[in-house]
C-alpha cells in the first residue's frame, strides 16, 4: 500500500515565480496547490494540509502575518510553513519571520535540488512531530488509565519515588486509616515516621525495598480512627537495565478479621489441650492403678491396656495441640538449649520404635560427632515424628533407613523409607498444620494423628537456627533431611 504524497500550498504574488516553484515540486512526487495572495492562502490552507510555501511580500498581507494566522488557527496550526522571498533577503527578514512561527526561511532564487531537500527535511520533522504527539496522547491515556485503576482498587495502594517520596496514594488507603492516614503526595519516609510512629516496621520494609530492588513481603500493625488494624503488605520495585531503583509500589490488605479469627481459634485451641490435660491424667491414673492391682481377669486387664494405650494416644495429640498454640502464638515453639550429642539422641529414638515396631527394621548410620548445644528432648520428639512417619507410610517388609553425620558448622539427619512418593502438587505443603499422608491401602482404622506433627517438627529446627526438608520420587523413596547449625 502506497502512501498518499504531501499536499503543498505554494503562495507567491508572482505568477513566473510560483509556476517555477510548483513544477519542481511537482517533479519530486508532491501535490501542490497554488495561491497569490494572503488571504487565497489562508482560505485554501486546511489540515490536510501538509506544508505552505510562503512569499514574504504579498499584495494584501504581509506573508510574516499570514504564518501567524495559520500558527494560531486550530484548523491549521500544525501546518509547517517554509518562507521563500526573493525581496526580504537580510539577516534581519530571516529572523523576523522564524519569529513569526515560520519552520524555515529560503532565500530566491534557491536551487531546485535545495528545495526539494529542504521541504523533505520540513515533512520529516512533522511526521516526527506527528508521531510525539501520538505517542504523547497515548502515554496520558495509559497514564489516566493507571490513575483509575488505582484510584478505583479495593485495597490501599501507594506509589513512592527512587527516593522514597509519596508520588501518590488511592482513597482506599485513606478509608482505611481514616484521620490517621499521613500519605499525602510530596511528603517523605521520615516525614511520615516523625506524624505517625506505628509506620516504624512498614517503613522499614520500603527502606529495604528502595535500597534492593527486591520484592518485600510482611504483616504490619496500624492505627487507624476503627482501632489497630493488620495488613499484609508487598512492596513491588520498578528497576531499570542497571538495576537502579526508579519507584516503587506499595499495596495492603486489610486481615484484621481474617487475624482476629485465627487468634481466636488458636487460643481456643491451647486453652482446650490444657483443661483437657486434667480428666486425661484422671483417667490414665485411674488405669494405672487397676493394672498395679491386679485381680483382672483376661477382659478386664485388655480393657485397661487399651484405655492405657487410648491415653497415651489422646496425651500424644494434646502435646501437639499445646505446641501448636505456643507456635503460632508465641513466635514460635520454645526451646531450652545445653550442652549435648545429638546422636545420642537420634540413638534413644532409633531404639525406642526398634522396641515399639518388633516386626521392622531400622537402620541407623552415623558419622563425625553431633556435640552442640540442643533442646534434647524437642528434638527427640523431632526425630520420633519423622522416624515414625517413616515406618507408618512404608510396607512393613521394607526398612527404615536413618543417618545422622557431622560437619564443621552443622550436623545433618536424614531419614529415608521406601514408602509411597509423596505426590509432587503435595510436597510444598508437606510441613503444614493439619495435614496427613495418604494412607497405604494395608492401613486400617482411624488415623491416629491430626496432622500436626510434621509441623511441629519444622518448628523445632527452625527454633534451633535449621531447616527441614523433603525430597521424595517413585524410584528414590522418601527423604527428610534436616539441618542443625551448631
Amino acid at each position: 500500500m502506497t502512501s498518499t504524497p504531501a499536499l503543498i500550498l505554494n503562495v507567491n504574488d508572482d505568477v513566473a515565480s510560483r509556476y517555477v516553484t510548483s513544477r519542481v515540486l511537482g517533479l519530486a512526487g508532491f501535490r501542490v496547490v497554488d495561491a497569490g495572495s494572503g488571504h487565497e492562502a489562508l482560505a485554501l490552507a486546511s489540515e490536510e494540509t501538509d506544508l505552505v510555501i510562503l512569499d514574504v511580500r504579498l499584495p494584501d498581507i504581509s506573508g510574516l502575518e499570514v504564518c501567524q494566522r495559520l500558527k494560531s488557527t486550530p484548523r491549521t496550526q500544525g501546518v509547517l510553513v517554509l518562507h521563500l522571498s526573493a525581496q526580504a533577503v537580510g539577516p534581519g527578514d530571516r529572523a523576523q519571520g522564524l519569529e513569526h512561527g515560520a519552520d524555515g526561511y529560503l532565500m530566491a532564487p534557491v536551487d531546485p535540488e535545495e528545495l526539494v531537500a529542504q521541504v523533505h527535511a520540513l515533512l520529516r520533522l512533522r511526521q516526527a512531530e506527528r508521531e510525539v504527539r501520538e505517542l504523547s496522547r497515548e502515554v496520558a491515556r495509559q497514564q489516566k488509565l493507571l490513575e483509575l485503576a488505582i484510584s478505583s482498587a479495593a485495597d490501599p495502594i501507594v506509589l513512592y519515588d527512587e527516593t522514597g517520596r509519596v508520588l501518590s496514594a488511592n482513597q482506599a488507603l485513606y478509608t482505611s486509616r481514616g484521620s490517621r492516614a499521613v500519605h499525602a503526595p510530596g511528603k517523605t519516609l521520615n516525614g511520615m515516621l516523625a506524624e505517625d510512629a506505628s509506620l516504624g516496621p512498614y517503613l522499614e520494609l520500603v527502606r529495604v525495598a528502595l535500597r534492593t530492588g527486591k520484592v518485600q513481603r510482611g504483616t504490619v500493625a496500624l492505627e487507624s480512627d476503627r482501632g489497630l488494624r493488620h495488613f499484609d503488605v508487598v512492596l513491588s520495585p520498578t528497576v531499570d537495565a542497571n538495576g537502579q531503583v526508579l519507584a516503587v509500589m506499595s499495596s495492603m490488605s486489610d486481615v484484621t478479621v481474617a487475624r482476629s479469627a485465627e487468634e481466636f481459634r488458636e487460643q481456643f485451641i491451647g486453652m482446650l489441650g490444657h483443661d483437657l490435660r486434667n480428666p486425661l491424667n484422671a483417667l490414665s491414673m485411674s488405669a494405672q492403678q487397676l493394672r498395679r492391682k491386679g485381680g483382672l481377669d483376661e477382659r478386664q486387664g485388655m480393657l485397661t491396656e487399651r484405655i492405657l494405650t487410648s491415653a497415651d494416644r489422646m496425651d500424644r495429640m494434646i502435646r501437639q495441640l499445646l505446641d501448636f498454640a505456643r507456635s503460632r502464638l508465641g513466635g514460635g515453639i520454645p526451646v531450652v538449649r545445653a550442652p549435648g550429642d545429638v546422636f545420642d539422641v537420634v540413638r534413644r529414638t532409633v531404639e525406642e520404635l526398634r522396641a515399639s515396631h518388633p516386626g521392622r527394621v531400622v537402620l541407623l548410620e552415623s558419622r563425625g560427632d553431633g556435640e552442640g548445644k540442643w533442646d534434647s528432648d524437642r528434638l527427640e520428639q523431632a526425630v520420633g515424628n519423622l522416624v515414625g512417619n517413616a515406618l507408618k507410610y512404608s510396607p512393613s517388609e521394607s526398612a527404615v533407613w536413618v543417618g545422622a553425620e557431622g560437619f564443621e558448622r552443622e550436623v545433618v539427619l536424614r531419614i529415608h523409607n521406601h514408602g509411597s512418593p509423596i505426590p509432587p502438587e503435595d510436597l510444598p505443603h508437606v510441613f503444614g498444620a493439619w495435614r496427613r499422608g495418604r494412607r497405604l491401602a494395608s492401613d486400617v482404622g482411624a488415623p491416629s494423628g491430626l496432622g500436626l506433627g510434621l509441623y511441629i517438627t519444622r518448628q523445632i529446627v527452625r527454633a534451633h537456627d535449621g531447616d527441614a526438608q523433603v525430597a521424595s520420587s517413585a524410584t528414590d523413596g522418601t527423604t527428610f533431611l534436616i539441618r542443625l547449625p551448631r
